[in-house]
């Protein structure tokens, strides 16, 4: 797992930064046996004609063919980021149970044809 820090704007000290990582690093339980490519963009979007001060925290993630993007934007970075991990992490949740879902279907299947095998080679022999 690859996770990159991109600021613009914004100082990100050393405990925050931290705290990111520890926390992104446990999304690698959905992709156990993936390559996983983590983009963390923090901005500082403070302008009057925006409507005061915002921070703007991005994650991407890339793994296999899929890509997942969420943004948030709060008037703190640590509770934007907050938000941000658990949009990503219910996307890459339901992601991890789409794909077991679709492991199960082609068991059951393979199982199927299997006994159908066996019943009709069951009754030849008979």
């Amino acid at each position: 797992m690859k996770i990159e820090f991109h600021t613009k704007e914004i100082v990100l000290s050393a405990r925050d930064k931290s705290l990111m990582e520890r926390k992104l690093r446990k999304l690698k339980r959905y992709l156990k046996d993936e390559p996983m490519l983590i983009d963390v963009f923090l901005r500082d979007e403070t302008s009057a004609e925006k409507g005061g001060v915002d921070q703007a925290v991005e994650i991407s993630t890339n793994f296999g063919k899929e890509k997942i993007f969420v943004r948030e934007v709060d008037d703190r970075l640590m509770r934007a980021f907050a938000y941000a991990y658990k949009g990503i992490e219910r996307n890459l949740s339901r992601f991890h149970r789409k794909r077991i879902k679709e492991a199960q279907k082609f068991d059951e299947n393979k199982l199927a044809k299997i006994l159908r095998k066996l019943r009709i080679g069951g009754a030849e022999e008979i």
